[in-house]
């Protein structure tokens, strides 16, 4: 049986390092790394034998193209086949890979299929003998000769084009459903075209699009460290390798209906907000739940209010809570966002180095990621037991008689909301959505009295 390839991953970055380590460890491949290019150079010389490198071209101390240049002064390892990766592949693929000798290129960001495939690629010619010559040191060209061709004239227009794309398919998804729903006759009258465009930019779409616009003007400034595919490298892990190494910076989850992002400080979660979620996830459920503000009082807060001004703000003011308890209502829903996040089971995440926003300054939650890791996996088994059992369509009513035996007075806050939104002729799925209580803690409740006999299922006609 064939020794697995080695492969020495050369990269200043420590999150990088983790990341493809870990990928080349799936796929059955030897990894080693060195945290700059003199380092890499020294493992080289001291052994063992390896098959390939993975070279970042941006590096302190010594560059790729430094490090390609020593490599090839050496004849003992000038043959040993190189594969850039930089953020600026695509740009330098062609005069790099030429100048020095390197097998390939990949572009940063990339994800675990394409770099397995560019690794495998890259291993077969050089088996093959289809790899191109590599030059002497001595005969590469000055280094000045290749700086035009990577400096970083792209990287802002490429950031801006992506967030222009999310924008245009967030407002399209807001309108898109609302015109088609329209009775082919009106969808040629003009008035009724702008009507239905204008009630499709409700709050909770304009809050959505003005995150995006905030995103898009911060771009210029963030500098995308990791990005990939959940599918392939889960969240779960990424969140606690970035803890780990204890990064600063904000990580951004989306799949096809939903984004989230996460403000990590240190490692630690400091804020969580999210876009196109649930009604549960909105901060204004967990003040509701807790009895600090009724619904139609937070409806008239959100509809006559500042639009500046953060709901937590505007209720301090009005004096219907307390600073800490909108602290912790931002820690049950940071909490609850991540804990939803963990049962994705595609989508992208990206992690930039960025400012935060001002409420994430404030907020300053510094949570745990792998106390947050352990109970949203041990949340996802308990949803599994329980939506086993459940059916969410089976219309549910009070057994008054096993209620009065358990006593009203010992139910909590939560159960007493889950209980009110039952009125007979609501399906479970409804009296999630009517409870304001989350949907995990309400499930549990209906679990709970499902088995108690207190809730029963009417029969389906």
């Amino acid at each position: 049986m064939a020794s697995p390839a080695r492969v020495l991953i050369v990269d200043d970055s420590p999150t990088i390092l983790k990341v493809v380590s870990a990928i080349l460890a799936r796929h059955g491949y030897e990894a080693s790394s060195a945290r700059d290019g003199i380092a890499g150079i020294d493992m080289i010389k001291r052994g063992p034998k390896y098959d390939l490198v993975l070279l970042d071209f941006v590096m302190p101390r010594m560059n790729g193209y430094q490090f390609c240049r020593e490599l090839r002064s050496n004849a003992a390892h000038r043959a040993l086949p190189v594969v850039l990766m930089s953020a600026k592949g695509d740009k330098i693929r062609g005069q790099f890979v030429q100048q020095t000798g390197a097998v390939d290129a990949i572009t940063k960001p990339f994800d675990a299929r394409a770099l397995v495939a560019v690794i495998e690629g890259a291993l077969a010619k050089t088996a093959e003998g289809r790899a191109r010559p590599v030059p002497e040191g001595e005969a590469m060209p000055d280094e000045d000769t290749i700086q035009d061709s990577v400096r970083p004239s792209m990287m802002a227009k490429g950031q801006k084009q992506r967030a222009a794309i999310q924008f245009a398919q967030q407002v399209a998804g807001a309108i898109v459903p609302s015109l088609l729903a329209l009775p082919p006759g009106d969808r040629a009258n003009e008035a009724a075209l702008l009507t239905t465009i204008v009630r499709s930019f409700t709050s909770d779409v304009m809050g959505s699009l003005i995150m995006t616009l905030r995103d898009m003007d911060q771009e210029g400034t963030s500098r995308e460290v990791l990005t990939g595919d959940i599918a392939a490298i889960p969240l779960a892990e990424v969140l606690q390798v970035l803890q780990m190494q204890r990064q600063t910076g904000v990580v951004r989850v989306s799949n096809q209906k939903s984004a989230v992002t996460i403000y990590l400080r240190q490692g630690l979660v400091d804020l969580v907000q999210s876009r196109g979620l649930a009604e549960e996830y909105r901060l204004g459920r967990y003040f509701i739940e807790k009895g600090a503000v009724a619904r139609d009082e937070l409806e008239g807060i959100l509809r006559d209010g500042n639009r500046e001004k953060l709901l937590g703000e505007s209720l301090v003011e009005s004096g219907r809570v307390k600073p800490e308890e909108v602290q912790e209502a931002l820690e049950r829903q940071s909490s609850e966002l991540i804990y939803d996040m963990l049962r994705w089971a595609y989508g992208r995440f990206s992690f930039t180095r960025e400012a935060f926003r001002p409420e994430a300054e404030a907020a300053r939650l510094g949570l745990s990621v792998a106390a947050l890791v352990l109970e949203g996996f041990r949340r996802v088994d308990e949803w599994r037991l329980m939506e086993s059992t459940i059916h969410f369509d089976q219309v549910v009513y009070v057994d008054q008689a096993a209620l009065d035996a358990l006593g009203e007075g010992k139910l909590t806050r939560q159960e007493k909301l889950v209980l009110d939104a039952v009125n007979g002729a609501r399906s479970v799925s409804q009296v999630i959505k009517e409870s304001h209580v989350g949907s995990f803690d309400a499930i549990k409740i209906l679990y709970q009295f499902l088995q108690s006999r207190v809730l029963r299922s009417r029969p389906t006609p």
